[in-house]
């Protein structure tokens, strides 16, 4: 019999979630006996590209160049993350498997688009109004277009909220059942999108999580229909936790108001927040004295940012570095805002977020069930760097480039079975 691993992130699932998740029918099936580690530590910040990309490399942001969902271009008018695996800096776990022979799949993983592997269909949207053909065809693989082509017209049903999710599972599926993957990574938001909508609590989710488990349901019968579902091995993680928002605080609006931003084009310091910290950016001032205009507002406003940190603290303490040359972390449950016009106190449009320095909030958990996870075991500790090294374990394979270790306990290798 093979081996074959399925890892499926939970977007924004939190050690807390995991009773939650086992009230679920097909949770339960995914479930049945698994093994995990809890209280991961995860990159700064805390935000859903940096997480993932992290996960995919087993580096820090700091060493794979991904410190933000976004790239820092104030003066652009397009939405543009980084969807792209040429962003990385570093190989990523798809190639790197596809080229040790692996049959490797991947369905709306972020930074994945044009990476190569066998079927991959990355986590990508185009512009309002555009076809995401433009984006899908040429950064998909050929051997995954056909099956992307026939559940598009689901990116388009607005009214369902967890619509990419519909279309990630209808992709899986297809996957699963046609080409019999060697290793499967699926990203999945509902979660992350229900709580940005209602709250960090998880007694709130229940939309959430009764929608996943129906995925999940489609996922295990497909694997059931292929004859593959006793070969699996699964890896249930998450990328992040969220906290509540009490308010937001208009940091590049108060710096504009002190003559350091005239406009996007025109300005010497400039935030670029990821919610409860932001980077931030300057030009044509040196950071001694940007340093000092930061320290400023840090006294005006004691209730809006607890620490300035320095790029060197940043790389240093907290692995991340990028091109900013200072990173602001907030105060209780205030986020930063990016506008230039908004009140310097505002309410948010969201109920929680992410975004935040890891030892701050709610950590996610790394769970292993199936044909190989060890039975029932509890470990805490461990960081998302080490989530590919020990995924590949079970395939005997190894990054070299990766800072992270296997994180013994959760599988049973063949050389470990008393025969």
């Amino acid at each position: 019999m093979e081996d074959r691993a399925f890892v499926v992130s939970i977007d924004s699932l939190e050690d807390s979630d995991i009773p939650f998740l086992l009230e679920k029918e097909n949770f339960r099936r995914l479930l049945k006996d698994f093994s995990w580690y809890s209280n991961l530590e995860c990159p700064y910040p805390t935000y859903t590209y940096p997480c993932h990309a992290t996960i995919l490399t087993g580096l820090w942001p700091k060493d794979h160049g991904i410190y933000h969902n976004e790239p820092f271009d104030p003066e652009r008018s397009e939405t543009r993350w980084f969807w792209w695996a040429d962003d990385l800096k570093a190989q990523n776990a798809i190639e790197f498997a596809h080229n040790k022979g692996l049959k490797v799949a991947s369905v709306t993983w972020p930074v994945t688009a044009g990476a190569k592997g066998d079927w991959v269909i990355p986590e990508i949207w185009p512009q309002r109004g555009e076809d995401p053909d433009t984006v899908f065809l040429p950064y998909s693989s050929p051997d995954a277009i056909e099956i992307y082509k026939r559940h598009k017209n689901t990116l388009f049903d607005f009214s369902n909220p967890f619509y990419p999710d519909v279309f990630a599972t209808l992709c899986s599926v297809d996957i699963i059942k046609e080409k019999k993957p060697d290793l499967f990574f699926l990203h999945l938001s509902a979660l992350d999108t229900l709580r940005h909508k209602k709250g960090a609590e998880i007694e709130k989710m229940d939309e959430a999580l009764d929608f996943l488990d129906e995925k999940i349901g489609e996922i295990l019968d497909a694997m059931e229909e292929s004859g593959t579902l006793n070969e699996y091995t699964f890896f249930l993680l998450g990328d992040h936790g969220q906290m509540n928002i009490d308010k937001e605080f208009g940091i590049n609006r108060v710096l504009k108001d002190m003559g350091y931003i005239i406009d996007n084009k025109n300005w010497k310091i400039m935030a670029h927040p990821s919610s409860f910290s932001a980077e931030i950016h300057i030009k044509d001032i040196s950071e001694e004295e940007a340093l000092l205009v930061l320290k400023e507002i840090q006294n005006k406003y004691p209730d809006a940012i607890s620490s300035i940190i320095t790029k060197e603290e940043a790389m240093n303490e907290h692995h991340l570095s990028g091109p900013f040359s200072f990173v602001i972390e907030s105060k209780g449950g205030v986020i930063f805002s990016s506008s230039l016009s908004s009140p310097i106190y505002s309410n948010s449009k969201s109920a929680a977020t992410h975004g935040y320095m890891p030892q701050r909030g709610p950590r996610p958990p790394f769970i292993v069930s199936g044909k190989r996870g060890e039975k029932n075991k509890r470990y805490i500790g461990g960081r998302l760097i080490d989530e590919i090294p020990t995924i590949l374990s079970l395939f005997s394979l190894r990054m070299e480039q990766c800072g992270g270790k296997e994180l013994h306990g959760l599988l049973i290798h063949p050389q470990d079975i008393n025969l």
